[in-house]
């Protein structure tokens, strides 16, 4: 009886221990990576089919609309994001506050001006119609470009439209220009008796994807970021070494041909870690940021002042 006792009693220490072991050790919630149909996301099923995530648990969120998939990580439904030095800026006091952890790649070209046949110049746009998402990427660079030409938003009349909405209108001759991002800014031109009068190549540094994480999780994990932008870096080389295997897990993602598709993928360019050191280091960094914050305020996007520093950080990478 005194031996059962004794027992019974070894037992119980033995699961309240448990039970306090595992209170204290609760199981971790997989960080949620958000996506959307962009060639550099597709980089993230790379990682995660070869494997390069390890022990760290990673659930990819794919969204069809790009504000969706920015707004879930301000509400924390998220808690890794590709967005855009602009959108980084915009949606950082909408909710849960998140930083820039990596400059992952930009696309040259990729967004810009179309213009009637009649436009010679961009002096040639004063007073004129022209179409632009406003609170967006191309609004800001729509701003650069104007500078550009020695004009001001405030010299032409801006038509708000989604980016789509704007090529439609330029083709319809309803607006003198538009500004937006391929495809639709070749389609705009082709179909809408245009030309493109200037892209991203003459706004080098402006227009780059960055990778935003939220910044409580970052603090309590910040080994699991780690080894996230580890896999990130591993599928890039893998892409490179493998380039036919990589695109048979890409490409259909995307719903495109693997040729069009490697076509497009190559159109750009990703940094590495070392520049992404010396990015962060930089004043360079800061100067854009300020701009792009400047722009945001005064065109009452958001009428409060943005603390740029507080956007960005290199405690994920610089001990890489």
């Amino acid at each position: 009886m005194i031996f059962f006792k004794k027992w019974k009693m070894k037992n119980i220490v033995i699961l309240l221990t448990l039970v306090l072991l595992s209170q204290c050790n609760p199981p971790k919630d997989p960080i949620r990576i958000g996506v959307n149909a962009w060639p550099p996301c597709e980089i993230w099923y790379v990682a995660q089919k070869m494997g390069y995530f390890g022990d760290t648990k990673v659930e990819l969120v794919r969204f069809s609309a790009w504000t969706d998939n920015m707004l879930s990580l301000y509400t924390g439904k998220t808690d890794i994001t590709h967005a855009t030095y602009f959108n980084a800026l915009y949606y950082s006091q909408k909710g849960e506050q998140g930083q820039i952890i990596l400059t992952s790649d930009t696309i040259l070209g990729g967004d810009g001006l179309v213009v009637k046949g009649a436009i010679k110049s961009g002096a040639d746009l004063k007073n004129k119609k022209i179409a632009v998402e406003v609170g967006t990427d191309e609004h800001f660079l729509l701003f650069k470009t104007l500078e550009l030409y020695g004009l001001s938003v405030a010299d032409v009349q801006i038509i708000p439209s989604t980016s789509m909405e704007a090529m439609n209108k330029f083709i319809k001759g309803e607006v003198d220009a538009c500004y937006t991002y391929e495809p639709f800014l070749s389609q705009a031109a082709t179909e809408g008796s245009g030309k493109v009068l200037s892209t991203t190549k003459d706004l080098p540094g402006y227009m780059i994807d960055v990778l935003v994480g939220r910044s409580s999780v970052m603090q309590k994990r910040k080994k699991e970021y780690q080894t996230i932008v580890k896999a990130w870096y591993k599928a890039q080389q893998y892409i490179r070494e493998h380039p036919a295997e990589a695109m048979a897990i890409m490409a259909p993602l995307e719903k495109m041909e693997i040729a069009d598709y490697k076509g497009f993928f190559n159109g750009f360019t990703f940094y590495s870690l070392v520049e992404n050191k010396e990015l962060m280091a930089s004043q360079k960094l800061k100067s854009i940021l300020s701009e792009i914050s400047d722009f945001i305020q005064k065109t009452n996007l958001n009428p409060n002042k943005i603390d740029v520093n507080s956007v960005y950080t290199n405690e994920i990478i610089k001990d890489l």
